[in-house]
């Protein structure tokens, strides 16, 4: 089992996050406030005996708000709606060539060890960032050709994820861009060279995630990739499941199984069922979790969906 993403912050937490960015809080009292809430996560996630995990992404509003802490060259531009959803992110807007800066990035990394390590906790730290394609249509770009800032973003990434180095497990890397019909298929062709850029000596596995609806037409392109897992968001694409299992053969998947955009429990059978299928279709390998972002759930019924997950083990 994997937890990927971003775990909806508590009320507390959003509040002391809102007085650090008026000035009324300091540093250290948004720290204690994000360690408590790591620490309840990090609980959670060994309660359900994952074998990977984020760190919830506390710190960060969403996985967009992820990039700004490794690279350099990008600012905070206008809020943007996230896909179809009722979710908004900062656009990054490119000013300048882009370079990579690893030091904030890691720092927080090391606390989520450390913290990992005083709770005894053994689940494997992932290492959560936005994949190339949809950095590139997520954000506004004032520098680059199309291709150059593939190759660029691919590069920055690879050099911050082996400057991390043993300290996390697995590379979850989010691409719900996979999908968008505007991307020209010069670009797809493409994208499986970008990928061997970024992950050019990273020794560490990889998981691809591509939630929400799954435009099948690309699913070729998908799984030319050279990752270890293929995240599909099985919640979402119930309807497509004949198409997508015919690219399961000798694969190592990742099946989002439970629904993280509305409140409504998900079925165990359904997702055992799910779990046969995928394995009669020849899987190597299955992963099981959530697809996606968990912010657009209450806290609450974040953590009923996820417990359900202990029962597939």
């Amino acid at each position: 089992m994997a937890i990927t993403g971003s775990y909806p912050k508590a009320l507390q937490l959003g509040k002391i996050i809102s007085r650090y960015r008026t000035g009324k809080a300091n540093e250290e009292i948004l720290q204690k406030a994000i360690e408590r809430e790591e620490e309840k996560f990090f609980k959670l996630v060994n309660s359900i005996g994952v074998k990977y995990s984020s760190d919830g992404l506390f710190r960060w509003d969403d996985v967009v708000d992820v990039t700004f802490s490794y690279i350099e060259g990008a600012e905070k531009g206008d809020l943007m709606r996230f896909f179809d959803n009722n979710f908004y992110y900062r656009r990054p807007i490119i000013k300048k060539k882009i370079k990579p800066n690893s030091n904030e990035f890691l720092k927080y990394i090391k606390d989520d060890q450390r913290l990992l390590d005083k709770l005894g906790i053994k689940v494997g730290l992932s290492v959560v960032i936005l994949g190339p394609l949809s950095y590139h249509n997520l954000s506004e770009n004032k520098v680059y050709d199309s291709l150059e800032l593939l190759s660029d973003y691919a590069n920055v990434v690879n050099s911050v994820v082996k400057s991390i180095g043993n300290q996390v497990k697995i590379l979850e890397i989010h691409e719900p861009s996979i999908s968008d019909k505007l991307v020209k298929k010069d670009i797809l062709e493409r994208l499986p060279s970008i990928y061997d850029e970024m992950l050019k000596g990273v020794n560490i596995p990889s998981l691809l995630l591509t939630y929400f609806e799954l435009n099948t037409s690309r699913l070729e392109y998908l799984f030319k990739l050279p990752v270890t897992y293929y995240g599909i968001d099985v919640a979402e694409n119930k309807n497509k499941l004949g198409i997508i299992y015919r690219y399961f053969n000798g694969k190592k998947v990742f099946l989002g199984v439970i629904n993280t955009r509305n409140t409504r429990m998900d079925s165990i059978s359904s997702m055992r069922l799910i779990l046969r299928k995928a394995k009669d279709k020849g899987a190597e390998e299955i992963l099981v979790g959530n697809p996606g972002p968990m912010d657009f759930i209450p806290e609450v019924v974040a953590k009923r969906k996820l417990s359900l997950l202990s029962k597939l083990r």
